[in-house]
């Protein structure tokens, strides 16, 4: 039987364009943010040490969530029962006390039986136990070091920039002080553009003095790593340029590449075949784009109930223009009008700040460029056209 259909299954699942941070089959790329990760875990098992925050923020579909996933699994695999990892949202830590009683119970939502006493004290009932506590002014470092005591503590926020003021600041602080103290803490904060902003906001001054990561866009070598080292053990190839071919189309964008894995692995289940060639491009580039319309009409009503759409377009033809070049900090400030509308769009993801060129520059470059094709067809009659320049080509 041919060995495409014998790994039907395994093939038809290899790549993961979900919406829950799957982890990809190969995480191509994020090289400084794996480092630190790696060395922070080995600071708090070998050395029983602190470790300073990890602040990880970028684009939706960036690849944020799983690239932690993955970390947090090798950390696992690697170090056993000699380290926790608990991972939390904000949706489950909307107040300081809700998020000290989190971690006390292991991650499980703590209900309040009595919620006043003179307005200072609670006692709190952790779901599955019958244990009562008091609420303190230092309740979340209190309840950091208490679970320390047992292993070193990883502690992963995950849409960090929903966190309101107040929590991200107590958190923060109890993160500064613990590590003072050597307890073997690290906190990892990772969200959208808008979470230094957000972190800023708070009563944290130091905040910037954790490990920032900016996550963009993969380079093309790391866009083509993503999509030919999967297919390594199923002994699967591409034709010559054809990877490249595919890096480019998807604009070095995590969540299209594993698209457009998974439409070209239907196209060879289907026709049987172990090479993908141009044409098997050309079939699945008529899914892949049925998926992408799909999330650009999200992304377009997204933009128009912010009142945004114009502006949106302006921009959309600045960088047509400019061949989707980073344009300038200033210049986009000019082109824009309003700060906060240039905000807006940074944390919608439309655009994306990064450092020019040698000269460390700032500017911003597409979120997505073929994104900015799409409000301009909608809203202009026309679409930008294919690019076929690429990121650190």
């Amino acid at each position: 039987m041919n060995r495409i259909l014998d790994r039907k299954k395994e093939l038809l699942t290899l790549y993961t364009p979900g919406d829950g941070g799957e982890v990809p089959p190969f995480l191509a790329g994020r090289g400084s943010e794996k480092q630190f990760f790696q060395l922070a875990i080995y600071t708090l098992v070998k050395k029983h040490q602190g470790y300073q925050n990890m602040i990880l923020f970028g684009p939706r579909g960036n690849g944020k969530t799983s690239l932690l996933h993955s970390l947090a699994d090798e950390a696992n695999k690697e170090y056993g029962d000699n380290i926790e990892v608990l991972w939390v949202t904000p949706s489950e830590i909307t107040t300081p006390e809700k998020f000290d009683h989190w971690i006390r119970s292991e991650g499980r939502r703590a209900t309040p039986v009595v919620q006043e006493v003179r307005g200072k004290i609670k006692a709190w009932f952790a779901e599955g136990t019958a244990s009562f506590s008091i609420q303190r002014s230092d309740g979340i470092k209190t309840a950091i070091k208490e679970r320390c005591e047992a292993k070193p503590l990883v502690l992963i926020v995950d849409e960090a920039h929903r966190l309101d003021e107040k929590t991200a600041e107590d958190l923060l602080n109890a993160s500064q002080s613990v590590r003072r103290e050597n307890i073997p803490f690290f906190l990892v904060l990772s969200g959208t553009p808008g979470l230094t902003r957000s972190l800023a906001q708070a009563e944290a001054s130091f905040w910037e003095r954790g490990e920032i990561f900016p996550l963009g866009r993969l380079s093309l070598p790391e866009s083509v790593e993503a999509l030919v080292k999967p297919l390594e053990p199923f002994d699967i190839l591409f034709a010559g340029g054809v990877a490249k071919e595919v890096a480019i189309k998807s604009h070095s964008y995590p969540f299209f590449i594993q698209l457009w894995g998974k439409c070209l692995m239907e196209e060879l289940v289907n026709t049987e075949k172990t090479i993908v060639d141009a044409k098997t491009v050309l079939d699945a580039e008529r899914r892949v784009n049925s998926r992408i319309h799909q999330m650009y009409a999200k992304r377009f009503s997204e933009l128009d109930d912010r009142g945004l759409l114009n502006v949106a377009a302006e921009i959309a033809e600045a960088f047509l223009s400019n061949n989707n070049m980073p344009i300038p900090i200033l210049e986009m400030n000019e082109l824009v009008g309003d700060r906060k509308d240039v905000e807006l769009l940074e944390q919608l993801g439309y655009i994306w700040r990064v450092l020019r060129d040698e000269a460390k520059q700032l500017g911003y470059e597409p979120g997505i460029p073929s994104l900015m094709g799409f409000v301009l067809e909608q809203i202009r009659g026309f679409s930008e056209p294919e690019t076929t320049i690429s990121r650190d080509e």
